[in-house]
Parts: structure tokens; C-alpha cells; sequence
């Protein structure tokens, strides 16, 4: 008797231990894996699956969609923390598309949806680099590319600029939408709740960041609140744009956000 109260008591002690640990990280990475043929389902209306090897051996799958004019725009879409990122984020880019001839590229983060790999901070930006690279290949022009990011894309994408700017190069405009200041995930796998969290931190590429800048946030975002992206708006100064979005939270803004920043007169080079 003595033996099974022992173990029924390290069982409850480890069970508050993992909870305890869980809790210790604000957020977790909200990975959902989706099959390929459900993937491929997306990819009508001018859109098409891609594969894009990255560097580690892992592959990400995205969703692309090229212009009509070689020469027109393209948006390098960053998505925020979702468990379903092309199916979720597809609508929105159409919705913001609407009829313009602009080239659209999304891909799902290391280890979402169909793509491989463990997502990290270090992994993620990297993997933004070799979308920016490929997407050249496509024959987009580096200047009139775009970078938006959402939520957690909006520091990636953040991120992103900067490290062009270290390179000598830059896009033709930086959008964030729901921009966060900084997020801390649970590390992925079955032991992450035990490590140091993932630090996404906008802050360290704000001095880099040279392109114009649009800012798009809820003005009623109770998961991001509008502060942040006040004082990100503040740090660029001259370089940014800020639009709060009245009564919009943080998973609707999006109505709004096509027209405070994707209309010709918002876009860069129009």
C-alpha cells in the first residue's frame, strides 16, 4: 500500500510539474499538419503548390501565385501562428488581392502543415531568406517586392528586412499587420515545455530597417494590443505609417487593412 501511495504521489508531482512548465511559456507553436492532397486543393484560381528546399534538408510547401506583368509587384506574405496556414491565410490574400495583377507567395513554417523541419528562430528567418532568393528566381524584381508580416510574421518579417539591409539590399515596402514587439514560444517537441522559450524580438532590427513602412493593427486587438505597434511606429519615426484600425481585434482586421494599406495609393512604386 505504501509502495502504490509512493508512486501515485510522484505521479501527481510530476503531472504539477509538467503543467507548471507548460505554463511558463506565453504561447506555444500552434502546428497543425495537413495533407498533401488537401494542399493541393488550394491551388486553383492561378495558384500552385511549391516545394522549397532549405538549408538543414528540410522542405517547406507553399503557395504561389504569379503575376500576369513580369513587371508588377509581388507580396512576400509572413503568416502569423496558425494550425493551418495556406488554407487559413490563402482567403486572405485573395481578399486583399481582389483584382490586382499582383504576384502572391505564402509558405508554411518548418514542421506546419505539409513542410519538414522543427521551427526555430534561427530556422524561420533563415528559411525567409531562401523564399526572398527564390522568389527572384521568378523573375520578381527586388524592388518591387513587398514584405508583409502578421503577428508573429510581422517580427519574421521585420527580421527579414534587417538582415537585407546587412546584405545591401532591401524591398520595395515593409506592411506588418498586428505587429508584435515580442514573442515567447514553447520550444517545439515533447520536452520543449522544459527549455528556454523561442524569443521572437522585433526590437534588434528596428535601427536596420530603411524601407517604407506600413503599420495595420486593431485598435481594440486584445491578443497584440495597439500600444506596441505605437511604440514600434515611434522607433521608425518618418519611415512608417501607422494606421489603427477602429474596432477592428486581431483576426479581423483584415477588410480594413486592404484598404488602409494595399490601394495604389498606399503601395510603394504605384
Amino acid at each position: 500500500m505504501k509502495l502504490l501511495l509512493l508512486f501515485a504521489a510522484l505521479a501527481l508531482l510530476l503531472g504539477a510539474i509538467w503543467v507548471a512548465a507548460g505554463k511558463a511559456h506565453p504561447y506555444a507553436y500552434w502546428i497543425g499538419r495537413t495533407a498533401d492532397a488537401e494542399l493541393q486543393a488550394l491551388a486553383t484560381d492561378g495558384w500552385r503548390l511549391e516545394r522549397l528546399p532549405v538549408d538543414g534538408g528540410a522542405t517547406l510547401v507553399g503557395l504561389v501565385r504569379p503575376p500576369r506583368d513580369p513587371a508588377a509587384r509581388w507580396v512576400l506574405f509572413v503568416p502569423g501562428n496558425s494550425p493551418a496556414l495556406l488554407a487559413g491565410f490563402r482567403p486572405v490574400l485573395d481578399s486583399l488581392r481582389g483584382d490586382d495583377d499582383t504576384g502572391l507567395a505564402v509558405w508554411a513554417y518548418r514542421g506546419y502543415d505539409a513542410s519538414t523541419g522543427v521551427p526555430t528562430p534561427p530556422a524561420l528567418l533563415a528559411d525567409l531568406l531562401q523564399q526572398w532568393q527564390h522568389l527572384q528566381g521568378l523573375g520578381a524584381r527586388p524592388e518591387r517586392i513587398e514584405v508583409w508580416g502578421y503577428s508573429l510574421g510581422s517580427v519574421l518579417a521585420a527580421q527579414l528586412v534587417a538582415a537585407l539591409a546587412d546584405r545591401g539590399e532591401q524591398p520595395a515596402r515593409l506592411v506588418l499587420a498586428a505587429v508584435a514587439e515580442r514573442l515567447a514560444l514553447m520550444p517545439f517537441g515533447p520536452f520543449g515545455r522544459f527549455a528556454g522559450s523561442d524569443v521572437y524580438d522585433l526590437a534588434p532590427a528596428l535601427p536596420k530597417l530603411r524601407c517604407p513602412t506600413t503599420i495595420v493593427h486593431g485598435a481594440v486587438d486584445q491578443a497584440v494590443p495597439v500600444e506596441g505597434a505605437r511604440r514600434v511606429a515611434a522607433a521608425l519615426g518618418e519611415r512608417a505609417t501607422l494606421h489603427e484600425l477602429p474596432g477592428c481585434g486581431h483576426f479581423d482586421l483584415w477588410p480594413a487593412a486592404r484598404t488602409a494599406a494595399w490601394s495604389p495609393a498606399a503601395a510603394t512604386g504605384r
